[in-house]
């Protein structure tokens, strides 16, 4: 045991009075970077996509109801097979991650156990905004919100009713997403306002981390990738007057020649959003794991042929029944009309055990190493994706045995 003399112990004490702990905590966190350096082998930033859906907010209020969340159809969710672990029942409870506290809690998790950066799934459509009180009211006021970096994936999807929809029927487009040079502008406009000049927004490689979710639409709206180029570069002129570095601009694909478009267009990286399935389904509508760990594995591999560096993803799994209709039976029909099976109505991943998560982090640490490229980053989908089965906050019947794999893979 280290002896501790009174004066070492008062001085110690009296930096906590001083609130120095964060600060304390801050530069364990530097040295654990350190350590992995030491070791011959360079940390990644571990970055944990952050899903924002766990309060009530106006657009949410309108299209479902007064006072409702994504929390409702976790709630109500059922088994459908000998052994599903649903309902999921998260061990903090169904709180509110709008509120600083709660986002407090998140952080010194995530941190903890070797988490870097929240990325933060961004809901824009031409100027109107959703789900941002999770980030702007609770993450960025959280009193320890210095601990953690934080950048944005812009989920420029439409944005439809994939909660409990009627099977077999068209969904409906609540917010459609549409991409012009002027509107780009304005997001460009408001992340100097309110993001990009935090001090803990996140740099990769020297820019501001900025990941386009659907990046191939969002290069064909903005008129093809040489007009795009164009268009990035003017952002990067706007961000330079603004005393700001360059955007990196990050694309989610799953093909080399959907990168290299990418590459043509002036972005930097790609990633994937997740990996759920490995193109073969049991008869009972199930993957295991390991295969999905598997395509994980030749998907990292099919990117070194791509043009840009790919940051790879590891997901924890998949298990989209909750935002299901429990009148349809199991195991989902394929839609009557598309002949395929159709979101949310899809296979779930089972087998997704600690053990695995582990071992596929240890894969994706060492193709780290391996790739001549260097990607700086690792992306875990997810954070909070509690109703497609994508989550690393305690669960009743696993606690942190997740977040402890990670630690135990990258540092705490």
């Amino acid at each position: 045991m280290t002896r501790v003399n009174r004066r070492e112990f008062l001085d110690r004490s009296k930096r906590t009075a001083l609130g120095l702990g964060a600060g304390m905590a801050l530069l364990s966190d530097v040295r654990r970077v350190g350590a992995a350096e030491e070791n011959g082998r360079r940390r990644p930033q571990v970055v944990a996509v952050y899903y924002p859906h766990w309060h009530s907010y106006d657009h949410g209020n309108s299209w479902k109801g007064e006072g409702w969340t994504e929390w409702e159809g976790l709630k109500a969710a059922v088994p459908r097979f000998p052994g599903h672990h649903q309902p999921l029942k998260p061990t903090w409870g169904y709180f509110d991650e709008s509120d600083p506290k709660w986002s407090a809690r998140e952080i010194d998790l995530a941190v903890e156990h070797g988490i870097d950066v929240f990325l933060f799934d961004w809901y824009w459509y031409s100027g109107v905004k959703n789900m941002e009180e999770a980030l702007e009211q609770g993450f960025l006021r959280a009193p320890n919100r210095e601990r953690m970096k934080f950048a944005l994936m812009w989920a420029n999807h439409d944005r439809r009713d994939q909660f409990c929809p009627e099977f077999g029927e068209k969904r409906t487009v609540w917010l459609p997403s549409r991409h012009s040079p002027h509107d780009l502008q304005r997001v460009v406009d408001y992340g100097i306002e309110h993001y990009f000049r935090q001090s803990n927004y996140w740099q990769g490689e020297g820019r501001l981390f900025f990941s386009v979710f659907v990046a191939t639409k969002f290069v064909e709206q903005l008129g093809g990738p040489q007009e795009t180029r164009k268009l990035l570069e003017r952002m990067d002129t706007r961000l330079r007057k603004a005393n700001l570095p360059p955007i990196h601009w990050n694309g989610m694909v799953s093909e080399p020649a959907a990168a290299a478009v990418l590459a043509e267009a002036g972005f930097h990286s790609t990633s994937r959003y997740n990996v759920h399935t490995a193109g073969k389904v049991g008869p009972d509508l199930t993957v295991p794991y390991e295969d999905v760990a598997e395509a994980h594995r030749k998907h990292w591999e099919k990117m070194n042929a791509a043009p840009l560096v790919n940051l790879p993803v590891v997901t924890t799994g998949w298990d989209v029944t909750p935002r299901c209709a429990q009148d349809v039976p199991w195991p989902f029909p394929p839609g009557p009309t598309s002949g395929r099976h159709e979101y949310p109505y899809v296979p779930v991943v089972v087998g997704n055990t600690p053990e695995l998560f582990e071992q596929l982090l240890r894969d994706a640490a060492e193709h780290v190493e391996q790739d001549p490229r260097k990607p700086f980053a690792v992306l875990l989908n997810a954070w909070n994706e509690w109703t497609e089965g994508c989550y690393l906050l305690p669960e009743e019947r696993t606690g942190t045995a997740f977040l402890e794999a990670i630690q135990r893979t990258f540092g705490r």
